[in-house]
């Protein structure tokens, strides 16, 4: 909404100012203009409400559509990026329980590039992490989501770091599972 004023603001200022603009600017095409821009905003608030409810409710694809309707909108917004955050790691967190975990994965990577401060996010990517057997994520995530809520790290931070000594010293760790996103290890070590 605010993004809206701040163009209806400059319209106005362009037509009680001048600047020789409006020889070329139609006053029906300016109202035009303000008045789309404040619609505009209004949908985004409009989709911000939407979302909030769906949260609510449990919708949480209909409340996804919703939120990124708002950010595609406005962007900027805190709010809508924190709301955002909340939405994708709520329906991660459905998908983590059904064992889907790639759709989880995804689902919490996208609440922390929304908010790099939303500890929850971070703190399921250390689990996935975790049971993928990839110790450096594990403890990297964990360790971040502790970190944002002044809080010691998880256990599966501890755990994780125990088998990455293990692995690196050739200790009987578990082998390090690949994720299915990651390059191929043997292109690291001139594997093919």
């Amino acid at each position: 909404m605010r993004r809206g004023l701040v163009w209806a603001a400059a319209i106005y200022n362009l037509i009680v100012e001048g600047s020789g603009a409006m020889e070329r600017i139609s006053i029906p095409f300016l109202f035009l203009a303000a008045a789309s821009v404040v619609i505009f905003s209004s949908c985004a608030a409009v989709h911000e409400s939407s979302a909030q409810s769906e949260l609510a409710e449990g919708r949480l694809d209909d409340a996804a559509a919703d939120v990124q309707s708002a950010l595609a909108s406005n962007p900027d917004s805190l709010e809508l990026k924190q709301l955002a955050a909340q939405i994708f790691t709520q329906r991660g967190l459905k998908y983590y329980q059904n064992n889907e975990m790639i759709a989880a994965s995804d689902d919490f990577r996208r609440a922390v590039d929304y908010d790099q401060f939303y500890a929850q996010g971070w703190d399921y990517l250390g689990l996935i992490a975790f049971q993928q057997h990839r110790w450096a994520d594990a403890i990297d995530f964990g360790h971040k989501a502790a970190e944002l809520q002044n809080k010691p790290d998880p256990p599966y931070v501890q755990q994780a770091d125990s088998q990455l000594v293990k692995v690196r010293t050739g200790g009987l760790g578990p082998p390090h599972h690949r994720h299915p996103l990651s390059p191929a290890l043997g292109q690291y070590n001139g594997g093919p």
